[in-house]
C-alpha cells in the first residue's frame, strides 16, 4: 500500500496552439469594455509619433491662444462630441480632443459642422486647425474649428510613402505572396508603396508601380506590421 503511494504521479504533458498576439487596440477595446478604463495603454499611444508630423511637434499642453488671424493644427482622440442648438436655432458641434498631455475642447460653427459633422466621433483619431482662444466658460482654452481631417485624410494628404524593409534573409516567395494579398484590397489609392531590401552589404529601394498605389488605413499598416514586424513599416514624409 505505502509503496502504492510513493509512486511518482504521472505526468502530464499539454500542448498549446502557437498564435498571435491581439494587437493593442484589440486589447485597449476590450479593457475599456469591460472595465469602463484603459490599463495596459491608451489608443493614441500608436498614432503619436506619427501625429507629430501633422501638428509640428506641439502637444495639447503646449496650447496657447493665437494671434489674431493666426491658424494652428491640433491633433488628438475624440473622447466627447455633441451637437447642441442655441436659443437662436443654430447648431454648433462640440468634442473634446485628448493626446495624453492635455485636452483641449474644439467648437464647429455652421458652415465646419455642415462640413464635418460626420467626423465627430467618440474614439476617432482628429487632425484640427483652427484658432485658439480662452473659454471664458471653462477657463480653459478652445479652438474653433476651420478644417477637421481624421487620420486616414491626413495620411493621404501629408505622407509621401509608405515603406517595407525586408531582409536578405526574410525574402521568399510565401512572404513576397502574403505581401501582395495584404496590399491588394487597399489599391487605388493615393500613396506609393517603397520596398526597401537589406543585406549585410548593400540596401536597396524598390518602387512598386503607380497601380500598387495604396490607402494607409490602419487595417493595412496593422495587418503589414503583424505579417512582417512593427519596425519595418512605417509612413514616410517630406
Amino acid at each position: 500500500m505505502f509503496g502504492v503511494l510513493a509512486e511518482e504521479p504521472e505526468q502530464i504533458e499539454q500542448s498549446y496552439a502557437s498564435c498571435q498576439p491581439w494587437p493593442e487596440q484589440v486589447v485597449l477595446d476590450g479593457e475599456r469594455e469591460t472595465l469602463g478604463l484603459y490599463l495596459t495603454g491608451h489608443p493614441i499611444n500608436q498614432y503619436l509619433k506619427e501625429i507629430e508630423r501633422y501638428v509640428g511637434g506641439v502637444r495639447l499642453k503646449d496650447m496657447h491662444p493665437t494671434e489674431r488671424g493666426k491658424v494652428i493644427t491640433a491633433a488628438g482622440l475624440v473622447v466627447a462630441a455633441r451637437v447642441m442648438v442655441t436659443k437662436r436655432g443654430n447648431r454648433i458641434g462640440i468634442c473634446t480632443l485628448d493626446d495624453r498631455s492635455g485636452r483641449l475642447e474644439v467648437m464647429l460653427f455652421t458652415d465646419a459642422l455642415d462640413k464635418y459633422q460626420q467626423l465627430l466621433e467618440k474614439d476617432r483619431i482628429l487632425i484640427v486647425s483652427g484658432q485658439v482662444s480662452f473659454d471664458d466658460f471653462s477657463g480653459g482654452l478652445k479652438m474653433t474649428a476651420r478644417e477637421v481631417m481624421d487620420i486616414d485624410e491626413a495620411r493621404e494628404k501629408y505622407a509621401r510613402g509608405l515603406a517595407i524593409s525586408l531582409t536578405d534573409r526574410q525574402i521568399d516567395d510565401q512572404l513576397l505572396n502574403r505581401l501582395r494579398q495584404s496590399l491588394e484590397p487597399h489599391r487605388s489609392g493615393t500613396i506609393p508603396v517603397h520596398l526597401y531590401y537589406q543585406r549585410a552589404d548593400a540596401r536597396a529601394r524598390l518602387r512598386f508601380g503607380a497601380t500598387w498605389r495604396v490607402s494607409p488605413s490602419d487595417r493595412l499598416l496593422n495587418d503589414l506590421r503583424g505579417l512582417i514586424g512593427s519596425e519595418q513599416v512605417e509612413l514616410e514624409f517630406d
